[in-house]
């Protein structure tokens, strides 16, 4: 576990649309699937654990696999969210839709009646605001429903054409792309023999991996337990940071990459639409516009951004008038800015969010290269900081590297004479979502119906948890936790080596729906660990205002069987001010340019005012900190001092 300090000084990008309502930037946001996280009516004492993942023919009875959480349970449940000092409320898609997730949009006006009703979800936009939260919706402009079911998913299974007709209000086959198409093709024939992927729009993992392994492209690897840097592939190229072909990596690493099919291909059988057609392009604008006047949205996430050309997202931007965050899948840092520079205000910050869990945890993405789509797996590569705080320095160009400093690092001095970014408060911070290989759980808390074991990815260890959720909570932007987190829940996708025994065990791969998982069994018990951690995290970060003064935020990624040890990180603030942990409530011991702290705990060092006698008392109490030369050692076991690592941030 290496050791290395970040420092972030905190600004505000102008915003580039017509704003409609106030910014969510830098507020913190609770992520919900509407469909699995509180039942109501007839059901809500119904706390049957649910986790169903949808048929390859989702038209039949349970095809859509609900798991029927409400709107109104939402409502019911507003306490227990506000209860964690939230500012926001993410819900997943409202549109009338094949599933439970919304992704699979047939009406865009219409609220799907499996979770509500027009009238509650407007009730659930007022509950929000007379609380003084927000409301961010979820929505999709890229695609909508599949154009074919099937009773399986088998690669020889029958598929049966249903086509566009019903789906409001795109409802032609001149609606949707149709990338290779022969001339005199019908749209029909096209989908039934196989439409062009937006998956295969990416460049070339084989050759990728060829130069790494000729070593024309050098990797981060791991050589035994520990982690050897790269500045061609891996956290420390800012276009490169996994090194995997994702959507924005080019030539040579990457050759083959295909932007017009990123654009036009499809997901799967999901019909991708096509926003060049003036009456699409008009509708989508339409939409978003209808939720904010409607439903008072305050804001938007953007499924699939990438997917959807730049002209047409700065359109949908300054048509919403709210904030809008992309998803932005993809670890090219100078692609990933490129969308908030076309014009969405705001992203989530994915390139940040694939170092997490090998910086802070022992889960890797699998293979020697880190394929993401193995799902990912434990390793005895110990968890290295450096990679996290790598792409982090990419992204504030006023960072400060323990290793690197700007002033000796020509990369970094560059950076500072301009900003990657427009505006980093709206980057959407997070450690695990309802797509991705797994939760960061940690161990479950037993009652009569629901048990689990611990996990996942890392490992039930709850000094590592804490310090990735305060690093996110700290970070510039806006924090984001899924829900569930609070719980422990510790769902996680099958890796390719459990795919295979599921198949020869005839046991159901659910693939996304096991980091979907109901939150009804927990009761929404307030008491947990995590429960009180994320309100504590929450309060702070309000109480703070992170806009107000200088603050240092350090954090590391050692286990719980070393958390009470003593924790040494240099640098930090100075000896001859007084600083304050705002967690304890303790003032900090500085000496020579060195925090000692008591623990492995998270700690956020604050400035404060001390009275004279104060100030003597304390002098006269910390002389047993006072490190002389020669006498760190002795302070702090040598062992201690290498595995530290934190972050800081300041205005």
């Amino acid at each position: 576990m290496v050791r290395c300090l970040w420092l972030g000084i905190l600004l505000r990008g102008a915003d580039a649309y017509t704003a409609r309502k106030p910014s969510i930037a830098g507020k913190s946001v609770y992520f919900l699937v509407t469909d699995r996280f509180a039942r109501s009516g007839a059901n809500k004492e119904n706390y049957t654990y649910c986790d169903l993942a949808t048929s390859a023919d989702p038209l039949q009875p349970g095809g859509g696999a609900w798991c029927n959480g409400t709107l109104q349970g939402v409502i019911d449940q507003l306490d227990y969210i506000q209860g964690m000092a939230f500012d926001c409320v993410w819900i997943t898609p409202v549109v009338k839709a094949l599933d439970y997730t919304g992704y699979f949009g047939e009406d865009f006006f219409d609220v799907d009646p499996h979770i509500g009703s027009k009238e509650t979800l407007k009730e659930l936009s007022r509950q929000l605001h007379a609380r003084d939260m927000c409301l961010i919706i979820d929505i999709v402009a890229n695609h909508v429903r599949q154009m074919t079911v099937q009773p399986d998913y088998s690669p020889g299974a029958i598929k049966t054409y249903i086509g566009p007709k019903g789906i409001n209000p795109f409802d032609k086959d001149e609606y949707f792309h149709t990338y290779g198409k022969a001339a005199g093709t019908s749209f029909e024939a096209y989908v039934m023999a196989g439409v062009a992927q937006a998956s295969q729009s990416q460049g070339s993992d084989a050759v990728l991996t060829e130069r790494v392994h000729e070593g024309i492209t050098e990797s981060w690897r791991v050589e035994g337990r520990h982690s050897k840097c790269s500045k061609d592939c891996g956290p420390e190229n800012m276009n490169l940071t996994e090194c995997n072909c994702f959507p924005g990596n080019f030539a040579p690493d990457c050759p083959g990459a295909n932007e017009e099919l990123q654009v036009q291909g499809w997901f799967g059988q999901l019909a991708d639409l096509n926003q060049d057609h003036p009456f699409v392009r008009q509708k989508l604008l339409d939409y978003v516009k209808y939720l904010v006047e409607e439903y008072d949205a305050d804001a938007f996430r953007l499924d699939t951004a990438i997917y959807m050309k730049k002209d047409f997202l700065k359109d949908l931007q300054e048509a919403a008038g709210v904030d809008i965050l992309g998803e932005t899948t993809v670890n090219n840092i100078s692609y990933h800015a490129s969308f908030q520079k076309a014009g969405l205000s705001g992203l989530l910050n994915f390139p940040a969010f694939y170092q997490v869990h090998g910086s802070f945890c022992q889960y890797h993405l699998g293979g020697d290269l880190g394929n993401y789509h193995l799902q990912g797996a434990f390793t005895p590569a110990l968890p290295d900081l450096r990679k996290l705080a790598s792409v982090m320095q990419f992204q504030n160009p006023e960072v400060r590297s323990m290793e690197r400093p700007a002033a000796r690092w020509p990369l970094f001095s560059s950076l500072l004479e301009r900003a990657v970014y427009p505006n980093l408060d709206l980057l959407g911070n997070f450690a695990d979502n309802h797509d991705e290989f797994a939760r960061i759980g940690t161990l479950e808390w037993p009652n009569e119906e629901f048990i689990a074991f611990g996990g996942y990815y890392c490992d039930a260890d709850s000094y590592r948890i804490k310090n990735a959720l305060a690093l996110m909570m700290f970070a510039r932007g806006i924090p984001i936790v899924y829900y569930g987190t609070e719980q422990g829940l510790d769902g996680h996708q099958a890796n390719v080596l459990e795919k295979d025994a599921m198949r020869k065990q005839g046991v159901e791969d659910k693939g996304q729906a096991f980091v979907r998982e109901s939150l009804w069994q927990t009761r929404y018990n307030t008491s947990t660990w995590q429960y009180q951690y994320i309100k504590m995290l929450n309060e702070k970060r309000k109480e703070l205002g992170l806009a107000k003064g200088e603050i240092w935020v350090f954090i590391n990624n050692n286990q719980n069987w070393t958390g009470q040890s003593p924790f040494l990180y240099c640098p930090a603030p100075s000896e001859h001010e007084a600083w304050y942990d705002v967690f304890s409530e303790e003032r900090a011991y500085l000496r020579k340019g060195c925090f000692m702290a008591d623990n492995a705990e998270p700690k956020v060092l604050v400035r404060r005012v001390r009275m004279p006698a104060v100030y003597a008392v304390e002098r006269i109490s910390e002389q047993v900190w006072i490190l002389s030369p020669g006498a760190e050692a002795r302070a702090v076991p040598t062992r201690i001092r290498h595995r530290t690592a934190g972050s800081s941030l300041g205005s």
